[in-house]
């Protein structure tokens, strides 16, 4: 008889149940060109046996009808079979699987899931032993496991060989339990860390929400506070400046403030004054939480002109219908403050001018007017006032009220017959919808 060697093709024997393991296992062991017989119950696999012996056979333990151990022990009770290496492939592997393996007559066992190297290793340690078993008559030995008397008909060389497989496999799992406790403490280490780090997170996160709660508490407080000093301002309006402004200035003397000649020492002009500011000092105060939106400039400024009663303002609106800005009511009641404090200054004050202009990438609304008629005894006293547009409360109103929405006041260029200012809207205030449809 050839001996064969290590790496020699067997004829190999499969049997297994289950289609898709079957498929698997058949694909390893042709890929070291062994020829592989696969039958899916015992009984077909002792019919294949007798037809064509094959070097080994591999056999799953739960099968239907016909297990594994019951395939082994009929294989091994047959003369003409029993010298064939059978080696069971189980999912289990506990010390009745072995006594029962060893009862059988099973050469060694394979356990699931696959490992490829320890298949062929298992074949060729199997097949090279096969080649040096003795004749020797096996004398049955009774075992007790579990309460349970087991006999046992297997050779020396079996038992030995099944019993350095148990350890050897004992031996690997340990080491890969080992190995994932290792694992196991890394990632509970990891997951402490990642823990520590939530618990930090959760209490900063508080202390946020905290000061979030006292942020939302002061904005609530100081939101109550302007709405008290708005009703305020309404009340001194209604109940003492109104009737201060009545009782002091005469009829004629009501109709007599926008005419040339008054001065800011004039208590009525005064009056006058400080009631428009108080009004458009809580118009300001009421418009803070407007959500803004785009408006045409062109009929902003309309809508602002026609606002004016009294006397028709002669302007020129010169700005493109297209250009929208992004913005509330706050630009409109800036425009109309400008306005307003101008206006005061003489009835002929009101030849006005709005254009648009765009240098060196920047937008500006442009706000001019022409005095030409203005009596020039009244040009010191309205230029000593125009010059500081901080020294008077409608300008730096104004000034404050631009800078809030976007806005900044580059230019204030006074002549004894002009005023030029000049808005300089912020990046992203400014579009053009001919561009945006």
């Amino acid at each position: 008889m050839n001996e064969k060697t290590e790496n020699s093709a067997y004829h190999i024997l499969l049997v297994e149940d289950n289609r898709t393991q079957a498929e698997y296992l058949r694909r390893l062991l042709e890929k070291k060109e062994h020829i592989v017989t696969v039958c899916s119950n015992g009984y077909d696999a002792l019919n294949k046996v007798r037809e064509d012996k094959p070097d080994i056979i591999l056999t799953d333990i739960m099968m239907p009808d016909m297990d594994g151990f019951s395939l082994c022990k009929k294989l091994k009770q047959e003369k003409t079979t029993s010298k064939i290496p059978v080696i069971l492939v189980t999912h289990l592997y506990s010390p009745i699987d072995v006594i029962k393996g060893l009862e059988a007559g099973a050469d060694n066992f394979i356990i699931k899931p696959y490992d490829p190297e320890s298949i062929y290793s298992r074949i060729n340690s199997i097949m090279l032993l096969k080649n040096h078993i003795s004749d020797e008559v096996n004398k049955p030995l009774d075992v007790v496991f579990s309460h349970e008397i087991h006999t046992i008909s297997s050779s020396r060389m079996q038992i030995l060989n099944i019993l350095l497989s148990t350890y050897e496999t004992a031996v690997k799992n340990n080491s890969e339990l080992q190995v994932a406790h290792e694992r196991l403490h890394y990632t509970n280490a990891q997951l402490q860390k990642v823990v520590d780090d939530l618990v930090h997170t959760n209490e900063s996160l508080h202390l946020k929400n905290l000061e979030r709660g006292r942020l939302e508490s002061s904005l609530a407080a100081a939101h109550n506070k302007l709405m008290v000093i708005t009703e305020v301002i309404r009340q001194v309006l209604d109940y003492r400046i109104h009737p201060a402004y009545h009782s002091i200035c005469s009829e004629k003397q009501k109709k007599n403030l926008g005419k040339k000649g008054l001065t800011d020492e004039n208590p009525c002009l005064l009056l006058n004054t400080s009631i428009q500011t108080m009004r458009n000092a809580r118009m300001f105060l009421q418009c803070g939480d407007e959500t803004k939106k785009w408006q045409g400039i062109h009929n902003l400024i309309d809508s602002v002109i026609k606002s004016f009663q009294g006397k028709p303002i002669c302007y020129e609106n010169l700005i493109p219908e297209d250009v929208e800005v992004l913005t509330d009511k706050r630009l409109e009641l800036a425009l109309s403050c400008i306005i307003s404090f101008y206006r005061q200054m003489g009835e002929e004050l009101h030849k006005w001018r709005f254009s648009f202009q765009i240098t060196d990438n920047r937008k500006s609304l442009i706000v001019e007017y022409d005095e030409e008629h203005t009596a020039k005894e009244n040009s010191y006293d309205m230029q000593s006032r125009r010059k500081d547009p901080g020294s008077d409360p409608d300008l730096f109103m104004v000034k404050n009220i631009l800078s809030d929405s976007g806005f900044e006041i580059s230019g204030n260029e006074i002549s004894d017959k002009t005023m030029f200012l000049e808005i300089i809207c912020r990046d992203g205030l400014i579009r053009f919808s001919s561009n945006t449809l």
